[in-house]
């Protein structure tokens, strides 16, 4: 059941977290802690285009042009999706640090559909680009109140800073828990 909502400066306040680094730092060690691993490197994002050469010529731009060699392009069983991996965070992928993928719809004249559903933590990003701007952006991230790090540890996956956080349109849902028995 869902308690409350929370942007992420609220929740920071509420939590009696410092700042935004000490949130996700405190729950990656918690992670680490409870499940012995860490959470990978690099994260993928789920492009949906309109028709197959729109996503051809994406493809192709992707995979051939320099600018973009540090972004690795994988076609999918669907011939309108993309699936792209190689930035840091997701907010590398659509932010305010160019070339990258609004800049490339930009150049192109090509729209999309964004989905990104976070290893782990199932936090959801999802948006629209058309002609380079990020539209009907929103990331919901359910935090559990009985394991917290488990959704929170994964935030730096997302973003680094609280106005890339409210660039990407972050709430941050307070999830009770449930006893199964």
């Amino acid at each position: 059941m869902i308690k409350k909502s929370y942007s992420i400066k609220e929740y920071i306040n509420e939590y009696n977290y410092t700042n935004i680094e000490g949130l996700i730092k405190y729950n990656q060690n918690k992670f680490h802690e409870r499940f012995g691993m860490e959470f990978q490197d690099d994260i993928d994002v789920e492009l949906n285009f309109e028709t197959f050469r729109d996503a051809n010529d994406f493809y192709q731009e992707l995979k051939y042009n320099s600018k973009y060699s540090d972004f690795s392009v994988f076609t999918t069983h669907s011939p309108n999706k993309l699936i792209i991996s190689g930035a840091k965070t997701l907010f590398d992928y659509f932010g305010t640090r160019e070339p990258n993928l609004l800049t490339l719809s930009r150049d192109l004249g090509i729209r999309f559909e964004i989905l990104f559903n976070q290893d782990y933590s199932g936090s959801i990003f999802t948006g629209s680009v058309v002609s380079g701007e990020l539209l009907s952006r929103q990331l919901i991230i359910e935090v559990s109140e009985v394991l917290p790090e488990l959704s929170l540890a994964g935030l730096g996956q997302i973003a680094k800073t609280l106005s890339e956080f409210d660039l990407l349109l972050t709430r941050i849902y307070s999830v009770e828990g449930v006893r199964l028995i």
